[in-house]
């Protein structure tokens, strides 16, 4: 997750909690920071044969 006022991410995890508390906590911290970005990587590999 990325904080949308800040910018700051959280830790990167395959379970979601993981996330979701770091968004909880931080919002805690800043009380003004409402609004969070999910951000997905998902690999891919693209294989070419001539």
């Amino acid at each position: 997750m990325q904080c949308a006022v800040c910018g700051e991410i959280s830790p990167t995890d395959t379970e979601f909690t993981v996330s979701q508390h770091w968004v909880f906590a931080h919002g805690g911290r800043n009380p003004t920071h409402h609004t969070y970005r999910e951000v997905i990587t998902r690999p891919w590999k693209a294989w070419w044969k001539p």
